[in-house]
């Protein structure tokens, strides 16, 4: 890794960094949607297997947010900004990976927005990570380093935003390996004994469960305006015995052609209403 772009990153959100200095215990995740494809139609689970590592946006050229990840799109304009043009010359597979803190201990991952699985890394890749609130998406104002996330936790809490946008985005610089730095993948319980199950099996990380989400078109109706009534509409049509789940939305994407973008609106309605709590 080479640590002098990485460093001189992370030394330029220290210097925006605020509040008093503090030790937090908390684990970062990011969200994603496992039984998605890549670009080139591999199994989203396998090609990371094969890489053995975690790829950037600008690797990639996929997002479950904004698709600005190239030079001179606005992703690439917000981490020059706020990290002071380190990456300007650095390969891509250095550029930061995005995820959330999860300061809340939600179970189904700190950014569920972007998708019913989450890997959770371990406690050492907290030293090479930078935060910020809210979202990147908003041009936020307050950044942080490790040792000072109290800022942040409190900006947060005290905060009145939507439960989808209610995360402190993270940014992890330098490689993610699998062998090194993922403590678990953590899965919704549709895809037991299926083929995304067999694929996460091949990352070689321990694969862990949480409750799972499911969504009645009936309380979906109850909130047109979250993003709209034609996806409530689109999401009857998705529907098995009047209910939406991970899984097939998932299936609308890769085997029904559905608009991804469409896609992406109901799962915020499933994400932000369906989580199975009891």
């Amino acid at each position: 890794m080479n640590k002098s772009v990485v460093e001189q990153a992370i030394e330029n959100v220290r210097a925006k960094s605020q509040g008093t200095v503090t030790s937090i215990g908390h684990a970062v995740t990011i969200n994603f949607h496992p039984d998605r494809y890549t670009p080139n139609h591999k199994p989203l689970l396998l090609a990371i297997a094969d890489d053995g590592h975690l790829k950037s946006q600008f690797e990639t050229g996929t997002s479950n947010g904004g698709l600005t990840a190239y030079c001179g799109g606005e992703r690439w304009s917000w981490e020059q900004r706020v990290f002071g043009g380190a990456y300007d010359n650095a390969p891509d597979h250095l550029r930061p990976k995005y995820g959330a803190l999860n300061f809340r201990g939600y179970e189904m991952g700190a950014s569920p927005r972007f998708g019913s699985a989450y890997f959770q890394l371990k406690s050492h890749i907290l030293e090479r990570t930078t935060f910020c609130y809210p979202d990147s998406y908003f041009e936020p104002e307050d950044f942080a380093v490790l040792d000072h996330l109290n800022y942040l936790m409190d900006k947060a809490c005290s905060s009145n935003n939507d439960l989808l946008d209610d995360y402190i985005e993270a940014h992890i610089h330098g490689v993610i390996s699998l062998d090194d730095d993922i403590e678990c993948l953590v899965l919704d319980p549709i895809y037991r004994s299926s083929l995304v199950e067999e694929q996460a099996h091949k990352l070689g990380v321990p694969i862990k469960w949480h409750r799972g989400y499911e969504l009645s078109i009936q309380e979906m109706s109850l909130y047109p305006d979250y993003r709209g009534q034609q996806y409530i509409e689109l999401a009857k049509g998705l529907s098995q015995n009047d209910k939406i789940n991970a899984k097939l939305l998932g299936l609308a994407v890769t085997e029904q052609g559905h608009n991804e973008q469409d896609i992406k609106k109901i799962w915020h309605y499933l994400a932000r209403f369906g989580y199975l709590s009891v």
